[in-house]
C-alpha cells in the first residue's frame, strides 16, 4: 500500500513495505489483444538479474517499433503485477496501456519473484538503478522506439523515475501518480496522524502518538554510530512496549524496519531538488481522497519544483484515493473492500495527456 508507516497499536510506529494498486479498465479480449514475452536483464547491480514481463499490443505489426512504458512500483518487496489485496494493478495497467499502442515492461523487485539478489540494504538509489536498467533494456530493443519511452512510477516510484529522467534525456515523458514530494519525515508524520485517526484516535491522541513516532526518527537519523543508534533505538522502543504491552518479537521487528538503509534514507530525502531538474512531459496526478500522500501536503511542493518546466502538468483527480479507485473514504482500511477497477478520471486523465505529448501514431494489423 506504499504506506511508509503506520500503527501496530495507537501510537507505535511500524514500517511498511508494501506497493499501492492501481485498478485498471480492462477489455474482456484483453488477453488476446497482446503478446506477452518473458525477459531478463541485468539490474543496477550488474550481478543482479532482474525477471520481467514485456507485452505488446497484438493490432500493431511486429516489424514497426512501438512507443514503451516502464511501470516503476511503489514501496516494498513488489512482483511485476503489484499483487496486493487480491489486485494485480500493475498487470491491469498494462493491458490499458496495450490497448492504447504501447509496449509495457513491468518487473520483479530484486529479491522478489524470479528476480535476484536481495532489497537488504537498498535505498531509492538502488532501485532508481534497477529502473533504469529496465529502462535501458528496452532501448536496445529494435522493436522499441527508443525516443519514445516513458517513465511511469506510483507513489515511490513517483521518486524514483525522476531521479532517471533527470539524468537522461532520452526518457521521453513521466507520469507520476500520487509522488511524494515532501521529505519522508514530513510524509511518515502525516502517514502516523492520518492514520491513528482513520482508527479513531481523537486528534489529541493521534497528535501525541505522531510526536512519539518523531522522537524515534531523531534516533533513526542521529549522527551517532549504528551501534549506538541502535541501542538507544532499541531502548526508545522498549519504553513503548512497556506501556502498550508489546512482545519482544514486535519490539525487534520494529527496529529493524526503523533502522532499515531504506527507511533512514527516504526519512532525509527531498524530491524537490530532482523534479525542479526535470524538462522532461511530466504529468503528475494526485488523488483527492488519499490518506497517504495526501494533495494539501504534495499539490504545492509540486507545483512550485515543475514551475520553470513548461511541459509539466499538475492535477488532483476527484473521488479517488491513494490506489486511484473510485473511493468514499480514503483510509487504508478501506482498500480490501473498494471496487477493483481503474477509476475513469484516471483512464481519461491518462489517455488525454498521452495523446497530447505523445502524437500516437496510426496503428497496423500485425503479421501473424
Amino acid at each position: 500500500m506504499s504506506c511508509w508507516s503506520r500503527f501496530l497499536k495507537p501510537g507505535l510506529l511500524v514500517v511498511a513495505l508494501t506497493a499501492g494498486s492501481l485498478g485498471s479498465v480492462r477489455p474482456a479480449h484483453a488477453e488476446e489483444a497482446r503478446f506477452a514475452e518473458a525477459v531478463r536483464f541485468a539490474g543496477g547491480d550488474r550481478a543482479i538479474a532482474l525477471a520481467g514481463t514485456l507485452e505488446r499490443p497484438a493490432h500493431i505489426a511486429l516489424d514497426q517499433p512501438l512507443p514503451a512504458v516502464v511501470l516503476i512500483h511503489g514501496s516494498g518487496p513488489n512482483d511485476r503485477d503489484e499483487t496486493m489485496y487480491g489486485h494485480k494493478p500493475f498487470r491491469l495497467l498494462s493491458a490499458w496501456l496495450t490497448e492504447a499502442g504501447y509496449a509495457v515492461l513491468r518487473y520483479d523487485k530484486r529479491g522478489v519473484g524470479e528476480s535476484g539478489g536481495t532489497a537488504q540494504g537498498a535505498t531509492i538509489v538502488d532501485f532508481a538503478a534497477d529502473a533504469e536498467a529496465a529502462f535501458d533494456f528496452l532501448r536496445s530493443r529494435p522493436d522499441i522506439d527508443g525516443h519514445r519511452i516513458g517513465l511511469l512510477g506510483h507513489s515511490e516510484g513517483g521518486m524514483v523515475a525522476p531521479l532517471i529522467a533527470a539524468r537522461r534525456p532520452e526518457v521521453a515523458w513521466l507520469v507520476l501518480l500520487a509522488p511524494p514530494t515532501v521529505n519522508g519525515r514530513e510524509i511518515s508524520r502525516y502517514q502516523n496522524t492520518q492514520g491513528a485517526l482513520d482508527r479513531g484516535a481523537s486528534a489529541p491522541d493521534a497528535e501525541a502518538a505522531a510526536e512519539e513516532a518523531s522522537n524515534l526518527f531523531d534516533i533513526v537519523t542521529s549522527g551517532t554510530d549504528s551501534a549506538e543508534r541502535d541501542r538507544q533505538l532499541l531502548a526508545a522502543l522498549n519504553r513503548l512496549a512497556d506501556r502498550r504491552r508489546l512482545s519482544a518479537a514486535m519490539v525487534e521487528a520494529q527496529r529493524a524496519s526503523l533502522a532499515s538503509a531504506w527507511f533512514r534514507h527516504i526519512l532525509a530525502y527531498d524530491p524537490a531538488p530532482t523534479l525542479r531538474q526535470l524538462r522532461a512531459p511530466t504529468l503528475v496526478l494526485f488523488a483527492a481522497l488519499d490518506h497517504q500522500i495526501a494533495p494539501a501536503l504534495n499539490e504545492a511542493p509540486a507545483r512550485a519544483a515543475l514551475q520553470d518546466n513548461p511541459a509539466a502538468e499538475v492535477r488532483v483527480l476527484p473521488g479517488v484515493n491513494h490506489l486511484f479507485l473510485r473511493s468514499s473514504w480514503g483510509a487504508v482500511a478501506e482498500y480490501p473492500r473498494v471496487a477493483p477497477g481503474l477509476a475513469p478520471v484516471l483512464h481519461e486523465a491518462l489517455d488525454q495527456w498521452l495523446e497530447r505529448i505523445d502524437h500516437r501514431q496510426p496503428t497496423y494489423t500485425a503479421r501473424r
